[in-house]
């Protein structure tokens, strides 16, 4: 049904690009006002590429991007008939300017597409409907490594003495250093467990011996697409680390599993770092849903 739906809108906007009165109506949507698409707006043909690889995405990474649900039942449903999202967006566009913001940063800003991208990130714009039955935008983002499998994974390094390995990170996002597991992001092709050893291995020097997957955190289920596999890793230490050169990992500390409780329950763990005793902040939800999936799986 996804791939028809996305096919029928391809072909209408193709058509509506060189005919302004054609249309196509997709019976699957709630009903809503017919638009067409005309050659000679500005508005229109300034969007046409940004629909068009929008729609591609929705069709060629439908798994990754989820599935469009129902207003009916309560979800957030995701409109792909391109007439209604012409209508949502003109909609969305009235609903800004009506709360004081300038027209041209309205329809800026209720534009659907794919907002922007880089090497790393997909910025897209879905056409829904709420439960309530209003039309409106949703704004989500999708990791790029996410199109073909997990965007990334992330790894509780356990040693012998059942100390947990962290790192000690200076984050640029909150501007202060992190009690962190090791983590991050899947390169193309990449099994999950090759990636955990690859990165358990460049952040921390530490060799992965054995690993269990204890379940997928979704870090940001408002806004990120993504769920983040995490991994109980039973670990040995080679000593040789190799970073990223736009990484900021400090050192590795290892602490027990009481003292990581304590530092949630706190907020921060106090280290020697440059010869200066500093509260590194103690948060990271990857580090909390692993310990707790390790404890209640008895595996730590």
């Amino acid at each position: 049904m996804l791939k028809n739906t996305l096919k029928i809108s391809l072909a209408a906007l193709s058509i509506s690009l060189c005919s302004p009165s054609s249309s196509v109506e997709n019976t699957n949507q709630p009903t809503a006002p017919k638009t067409a698409v005309n050659p000679n707006s500005s508005e229109n043909l300034s969007s046409a590429s940004q629909i068009i690889s929008y729609l591609n995405l929705m069709q060629q990474h439908a798994q990754a991007l989820g599935p469009l649900g129902s207003w009916k039942k309560g979800e957030i449903e995701i409109i792909l008939n391109l007439e209604k999202i012409q209508t949502i967006e003109k909609q969305t566009k009235l609903r800004l300017i009506a709360k004081g913001i300038s027209e041209n940063m309205a329809e800026k800003w209720s534009s659907v597409g794919i907002v922007a991208e880089d090497n790393y990130w997909i910025w897209v714009r879905d056409a829904v409907i709420f439960p309530s039955g209003v039309y409106g935008t949703y704004d989500r983002m999708l990791w790029k490594s996410n199109l073909d499998g997990v965007c990334g994974v992330a790894i509780l390094p356990v040693l012998t003495n059942k100390k947990v390995v962290v790192n000690l990170n200076y984050r640029h996002a909150t501007r202060s250093w992190e009690i962190e597991l090791p983590r991050g992001q899947r390169k193309m092709g990449e099994t999950e467990e090759a990636t955990a050893k690859r990165e358990l291995r460049e952040e921390t020097g530490y060799l992965l011996e054995k690993t269990t997957c204890m379940g997928r955190i979704a870090p940001d289920s408002g806004v990120q697409a993504s769920l983040v596999p995490v991994f109980f890793a039973e670990v040995s230490h080679s000593g040789e680390t190799n970073k990223e050169f736009s990484e900021a990992i400090s050192e590795n500390p290892a602490f027990s599993k009481q003292e990581l409780k304590e530092g949630f329950s706190k907020g921060y763990i106090e280290v020697m770092l440059h010869g200066q005793m500093v509260k590194a902040s103690c948060r990271d939800p990857f580090l909390a849903y692993a310990l707790f999936q390790a404890e209640v799986k008895g595996l730590l």
